[in-house]
């Protein structure tokens, strides 16, 4: 009987913008998932994050993002297990919660996280038991070699099952479109309208800090 594949998609989404909702598409894609679960984090362990919106909030434009016509899938679970778990988010308690009797977990990876695997908390042993789709964000010949470098030091040394796809860049950064808020700027081509009305309904990110 063929394993379940279940993938795993973290992050702040603070806000979730297209750049992420094209990534979770192309994730369902590439790996032939059965299931993703999208899950926003409580406390990021590896960054700051803006206190401009709350756990609630980023919640919930994720679901109303994946709610929309356009993106929905009835693959996608928007879930909040690290948020009710409290605390630091740590990859490999999540990869242990969602881990089933024959299933497959696949992680997706930015660059700048399939870069550190190794060095995340238990980093050892996501790589020795997921498998791992590394989306290249930029359009970098030399950030694209250190990937394949790395990639192949994984699956060597852990045996790693990676995957690269080809696919667009999609440079989008949740720091810029707040800014870009805080600014009275346009984040047309950046936010799906869905999330851009939920935005300004509550009023968020109109005091980010610019300098």
């Amino acid at each position: 009987m063929p394993k379940t594949r279940i993938g795993i998609y973290g992050g702040t989404f603070g806000p979730v913008h297209l750049g992420h909702m094209h990534a979770a598409i192309q994730f369902l894609s590439c790996c032939s998932l059965d299931r993703l679960y999208i899950i926003p984090t409580a406390i990021p362990p590896h960054k700051a994050h803006s206190t401009e919106d709350t756990p609630r909030q980023r919640l919930e434009m994720l679901r109303l993002a994946f709610s929309a016509e356009d993106f929905s899938d009835t693959r996608i679970c928007i879930s909040d297990y690290e948020q009710q778990r409290g605390g630091k988010s740590y990859t490999v308690h999540t990869l242990q919660h969602f881990q089933e009797e024959n299933a497959a977990l696949y992680l997706l990876c930015g660059t700048d996280m399939f870069l550190t695997l190794e060095d995340w908390y238990r980093g050892d042993e996501i790589l020795s038991t997921t498998s791992i789709c590394c989306l290249i964000r930029e359009d970098d010949p030399q950030r694209l070699a250190q990937v394949m470098q790395r990639a192949e030091h994984y699956r060597r040394t852990y045996q790693t099952e990676i995957m690269i796809p080809k696919t667009s860049p999609y440079p989008i950064s949740s720091t810029e479109i707040r800014k870009r808020i805080a600014q009275n700027q346009s984040t047309d081509g950046l936010l799906h309208p869905i999330v851009q009305d939920y935005i300004a309904r509550q009023g968020l990110y109109k005091n980010t800090m610019t300098e």
